[in-house]
């Protein structure tokens, strides 16, 4: 080896850095105008080869003992603005050229360039590859830069030996791979903030095939593969353009974060569909816009990756496997336990075949999926379906078959969904394939939503999924044409993205398929009222005071009918747990399981009753006397503890809880002492917690304040002050999953309770509060609104705002501050939105006197809230 002289020695390494700052400042700048992201990237690749060559003369000019190769991407040209430069440096023997290469090295990482490498000789690159699939996928994209090609060509010999990797261990090891990948982003393609490399659908996939091709086929051009009839042009097409997009994606990305970064978090989205010429539409930001083209090419890649997976299994891992055929009709026949046309003409000759074959997967459990040449020909005659198709009574009756059938409905229009079948046959779901609603609420795209909500109310009648949905079970048992709450499930949010209210939009979508498939009468008004109405029986749960039944009258005047109620208590369970399973938690359950049931009843006994309110009220106070004797607690002086709280408490409380609450009252009245319950829940992560004191300033706040300390998630809060001056505070709580309420949690939360009430404790807000940083990326303005309770001395105030840590103690706090009397507190978080409700009263009767006085108090409360989120942030 030859070392070059010092005249001839390295540029200084602030000079080597400025060059590779100069080339990555051009290709950036070049990028962001438009320039073509494949030039860039090899480009990129091409500047690294020769400066990389450059600095390896400097040690090893005419030395034939060691050589230097480009792995992985960088070997296969693919060199984004952060990629890792991952190298093989290859040498004979191990002991020689350390100090040389130990120095080459360092100058690497001194220069800051994201390198990996590894050292090693012929004989332990054989031995590694044989070993770590991963590995010998690195090395199969090896390309020698500079160095002995004597070397190079025995590491040929060496890894070019099938001995090392069959192509059927091959095949199998990176499909375990990539299955294992997919399992862990759930196998969605649709996460709220995909990784553009690794999520299903990403440059992975299409890398996958590459490797599959390349080792199996030998060759890496997929135009070749066209012409040996493993890639259709069309899905050539698809590989190559979606190749392009995800690059020019993860250049913006690695430019936009400074680093290499293939998570597309929401502040890089909205900055690329910025950068990338997105506008705002109606209806749709520009952000979704971008989203939904990533969204759909990735679905495209997902499918053909798929397309490709069958059939490389065919020619790879059942080339000798005897076909075992099975007819079914003179369409469709069974191979191999996958299902495919008898001829390539079928669809052509029938267009009803491209229906008829996923009723038939749907009553046979036996299929495992289509053939891939089938697939191909289904995707070739979507054309076939127009508005003939769509209108023909035949079509229709085969559609409404599949939603009645006994098998796999689901995942029949999963793969109707995703072959283009289901949006060419509903044209309006067509058009919501991809959409997303850019906040943390909805955390799937609209059509993958929709599947979501299918699947659940699918699951609500099988027994195995009897756990998953236990409110349900003895609603479900009830409905009997489940093909209706099915194509509600479809439509009802078939309205988004168009601007205006989706509701009202998707019943008009859905009248006219009904119309479409033959759906007439009672059946078509009961599916566009679900539709109309899918968010109704949600809202009101959340919002309204469902233990009044004034409310509960108010809803079952608009839902009228026992069939409507079923049908749309199913709909509204599968709607939430299909938006954000996260969203789905006791307390929602409990609030619809209450609404069901007191709408069932007063559809059952009538609603006329001019006194239901009074009604309802004695017949509690009636259960609570009976339930006290069942106690044998005779010593409650009931009628005092009637006299003194108000209706609205007594309504809110089965009769258990108010015999306890009285006993405890009743009891502690001696002493003069206050009263702490902690009550049982029918849910181990619900606990209500009720406080009986002496009434104070601040006493909401301070205990609201103590909750947020203690991790309790406030869901609804109850203060009332009774004739006495001692307040009735209830509280709904809700646990944390990872903390259980044992009965050390238990005796701490009581304790700590009983030293705020007596004020031996007086708890401070936490002034710092860390907010995740999803919630940081959402902007949500606080909006409050002031309107008048009919027939009462109160006001129901909303406050919508961005939620954070310690939320309701900020506005408990902000209540006492403005001399705002808290009487009900409804907590509802929506992903990055709190949207709570609070019935409130004044201290200060000019406060709500006036229009302008209520205008100049929620400028003012808002103002005050908003200051807050901004220390927050």
């Amino acid at each position: 080896m030859k070392k070059r002289s010092t005249d001839d020695s390295l540029e200084s390494v602030s000079e080597l850095k400025r060059r590779i700052q100069t080339m990555e400042q051009s290709l950036a700048e070049r990028f962001w105008a438009g320039g073509e992201v494949e030039d860039l990237v090899r480009e990129r690749a091409n500047f690294i080869d020769g400066f990389l060559c450059e600095l390896w003369h400097h040690w090893f000019e005419y030395d034939e003992t060691c050589a230097l190769f480009a792995v992985g991407g960088y070997g296969r040209r693919e060199l984004h603005p952060k990629s890792d430069i991952d190298l093989l440096i290859l040498v004979n023997k191990r002991q020689r050229n350390s100090e040389q290469i130990g120095e080459f090295i360092r100058l690497l990482w001194d220069l800051q360039l994201e390198i990996g490498h590894s050292v090693r000789t012929v004989s332990e690159c054989k031995v590694e590859a044989k070993r770590d699939l991963t590995i010998m996928t690195a090395l199969n994209e090896r390309r020698l830069l500079i160095g002995s090609s004597r070397l190079a060509q025995k590491l040929d010999r060496t890894l070019d030996n099938r001995k090392l990797w069959s192509s059927r261990r091959f095949f199998n090891g990176k499909l375990e791979e990539q299955n294992a990948r997919h399992e862990h982003y759930s196998d969605i393609e649709y996460g709220l903030e995909p990784n553009v490399k690794s999520s299903p659908g990403g440059l992975r996939d299409i890398q996958f095939i590459s490797w599959i091709t390349e080792h199996h086929c030998d060759t890496k051009d997929l135009n070749e593969l066209v012409e040996r009839e493993f890639l259709t042009e069309r899905e050539c097409k698809t590989l190559i353009d979606g190749r392009l997009f995800l690059w020019k994606v993860r250049f913006a990305l690695h430019l936009l974060s400074k680093r290499r970064e293939d998570q597309l978090y929401f502040d890089h989205q909205r900055e690329i569909a910025k950068r990338f010429g997105y506008e705002d539409s109606e209806g749709l930001l520009a952000v979704e816009g971008f989203m939904q083209d990533y969204y759909r090419l990735v679905l495209e890649l997902r499918e053909v990756n798929d397309i490709l997976i069958q059939h490389f299994s065919e020619a790879i891992l059942k080339k000798r496997r005897k076909l075992n055929v099975q007819p079914i009709n003179e369409n469709f026949q069974i191979c191999n336990d996958y299902i495919e046309t008898t001829s390539p003409d079928v669809f052509k000759r029938n267009a009803s075949a491209l229906l008829e074959i996923f009723v038939i997967m749907a009553n046979q459990a036996s299929i495992k999926g289509v053939r891939a040449n089938t697939i191909r020909q289904i995707r070739r005659h979507l054309h076939l379906i127009d508005n003939d198709f769509r209108f023909d009574k035949g079509n229709g009756e085969l559609f409404l078959t599949l939603l009645r059938s006994p098998y796999t409905v689901v995942s029949q229009l999963t793969r109707m969904r995703r072959y283009g079948i289901l949006g060419k046959y509903i044209p309006q779901f067509g058009r919501i394939i991809g959409q997303m609603q850019h906040d943390l609420f909805h955390i799937y795209t609209v059509d993958a939503h929709t599947m979501a909500l299918l699947r659940n109310l699918r699951r609500m009648f099988m027994a195995e999924y009897e756990q998953e949905f236990p409110c349900i079970r003895p609603v479900v048992t009830r409905i009997t044409q489940v093909e209706l709450l099915f194509i509600a499930g479809l439509f009802h949010d078939l309205g988004k993205g168009r601007g205006g209210n989706h509701s009202e939009l998707g019943a008009v979508d859905c009248a006219n398929f009904c119309d479409q498939v033959g759906i007439e009468g009672a059946d078509k008004e009961l599916v566009v009222w679900l539709v109309q109405r899918h968010l109704y029986m949600s809202k009101t749960s959340q919002r309204e005071d469902v233990s009044d039944p004034t409310s509960v009258r108010k809803f079952a005047n608009v839902v009228q009918s026992q069939r409507r109620l079923d049908y749309l208590m199913a709909l509204t369970v599968a709607d939430i747990h299909a938006t954000n399973p996260k969203e789905w938690n006791a307390w929602r359950e409990s609030l619809l399981v209450h609404l069901y049931n007191a709408t069932r009843a007063m559809l059952k006994d009538g609603m006329n009753d001019a006194n239901l309110r009074l009604s309802a009220l004695e017949r509690r106070q009636q259960e609570t006397v009976i339930a006290l004797e069942n106690k044998a607690a005779n010593q409650v002086n009931l009628d005092s503890f009637w006299d003194d709280i108000t209706d609205g408490f007594v309504l809110a409380h089965e009769a258990d809880a108010l015999a306890e609450i009285a006993n405890a009252v009743t009891r502690k009245e001696a002493d003069d002492s206050g009263v702490v319950l902690l009550l049982e829940s029918a849910s181990d992560d619900l606990m209500e917690i009720f406080v009986h004191t002496e009434d104070r300033p601040r006493l909401f706040a301070d205990f609201a304040t103590a909750l947020d300390q203690l991790n309790l998630d406030v869901m609804n809060a109850s203060i009332a002050t009774g004739k006495s001056g001692y307040c009735y505070d209830s509280f709904i709580v809700m646990t944390h999953p990872d903390e259980k309420l044992d009965d050390a949690r238990v005796s701490h939360i009581r304790s700590r309770l009983t030293a705020v009430m007596e004020e031996r404790a007086v708890p401070k807000r936490r002034s710092r509060r860390r907010i995740s940083r999803q919630l940081k990326q959402f902007k949500v303005a606080t909006r409050i609104t002031i309107d008048n309770i009919e027939e009462r001395d109160l006001f129901r105030l909303e406050i919508v705002t961005a939620d954070r840590p310690g939320l309701l103690a900020l506005i408990s706090t902000v209540f006492v501050e403005f001399d705002i009397e808290l009487h009900q507190a409804r907590i509802t978080t929506l992903g990055e939105r709190a949207d709570d409700v609070f019935v409130v009263s004044s201290e200060d009767p000019q406060a709500f006197i006036s229009d302008q006085t209520i205008q100049n108090l929620i400028e003012r409360m808002t103002a005050r809230i908003d200051a807050e989120l901004l220390q927050m942030t």
